[in-house]
Parts: structure tokens; C-alpha cells; sequence
């Protein structure tokens, strides 16, 4: 069983992806197996503080250990996601993991900057760390679909993606929700 621990808690996700791998609160078909949320902590978050404590006693209530900086989880889980919406703090969250060489997660926006998103990437590579980054709309039941019946309907050539694109000054442009209907354009071509 990989133990999985959670930072920041300022997303639905936190809860979702608990539910699914915990097994509790969702129906039998969502569950996923292999891997169990332990522990998390709920950090700090500057977009929407709000969220967190309500998360925090949802997680509390799964079963979750609660630690209170991200670092308490090394020596507790064997993988980690960083769950913060404001992306520009992902690579101050990824930095003990990734230097532990631990499996690292890092929810959508990867980084809010190219300087970040190379600075992460070099930190897994050195330490041996794997590493990987997306929006869950890449890997939607339609997007899949497409891709299983390109011998009968062909490749394609063409698409438009769309997706709401709320706007934040901490993930600016495309970064805050935009990253949905690009990650789904990439993902059909």
C-alpha cells in the first residue's frame, strides 16, 4: 500500500482524491486501489483561506493524520501531492519531497512561472524523484474515447477546447482555471 500524504488543503481535491483512495465517501466505482491518504497538512493559503479548516476536519474525519508544516510528512508517506490552487507557491511546497526523493504530484498550475517549472523539474531529475503535473480534465472519459476509436474515426486534425478561465492575480492568465481547456487541447492532439 503507497501512503500518500497531502499539502495544502485550499482545494476540493484534497478531499476528492481522499475519498477515492480511502474508500469512504463515494460509491465502490470511484474508488482506487493501491494507495491511501495517512497524513496532510493543511498549509497556508493566500487564494482561498476560507476553505481550509472545513477540508481540514473532512480529513480529520477520513482518518487522515493532520501535521502542521509539510516537512512532518517525510518518513510518513512514500508519495506526496502538493494541492495548493495558487501555483506560485508549488516549488517552495516541492522542495523537501522532491529532495527526498519522493514521488511528487504537483496539482494544476504546475508553477505560475517557467523559472519555477525548471527549478521543480531539476530538483526530481537530480534527486531521482518522480514527478508529474495535471489537470484531470486530460484525462476525461470523452478525451480518452477520442483517442480509443482514431483507427475507426481517424486522427484529428483539428479541435476546440474550452473550459471556464477564471482570472487571479496569483496565477495570472491562463494559470488559475485557463490550464483545464489547454491540458484538454493538448491531450486531443
Amino acid at each position: 500500500m503507497i501512503r500518500v500524504g497531502l499539502v495544502d488543503f485550499d482545494t476540493s481535491h484534497v478531499v476528492a482524491f481522499t475519498q477515492r483512495w480511502n474508500h469512504v465517501g463515494c460509491s465502490e466505482d470511484q474508488w482506487i486501489e493501491g494507495a491511501k491518504v495517512v497524513a496532510g497538512c493543511p498549509g497556508v493559503s493566500y487564494l482561498s483561506p476560507e476553505r481550509v479548516p472545513g477540508f481540514t476536519e473532512d480529513l480529520r474525519g477520513y482518518g487522515v493524520e493532520i501535521v502542521d508544516r509539510p516537512e512532518d510528512l517525510i518518513g510518513q508517506i512514500d508519495a506526496v501531492c502538493i494541492e495548493s490552487v495558487d501555483g506560485s507557491v508549488h516549488l517552495e511546497r516541492a522542495v523537501p519531497f522532491l529532495e527526498a526523493g519522493l514521488p511528487t504530484f504537483v496539482d494544476k498550475p504546475f508553477t505560475c512561472s517557467l523559472a519555477h517549472a525548471k527549478e521543480i523539474a531539476a530538483l526530481a531529475e537530480k534527486h531521482g524523484a518522480a514527478l508529474f503535473s495535471s489537470s484531470s480534465l486530460r484525462f476525461g472519459r470523452e478525451v480518452i474515447a477520442l483517442h480509443e476509436d482514431s483507427e475507426e474515426n481517424g486522427p484529428v486534425i483539428g479541435a476546440d477546447a474550452y473550459s471556464p478561465a477564471s482570472l487571479h492575480p496569483r496565477n495570472p492568465g491562463l494559470f488559475h482555471y485557463g490550464v483545464h481547456g489547454v491540458e484538454t487541447l493538448f491531450a486531443i492532439m
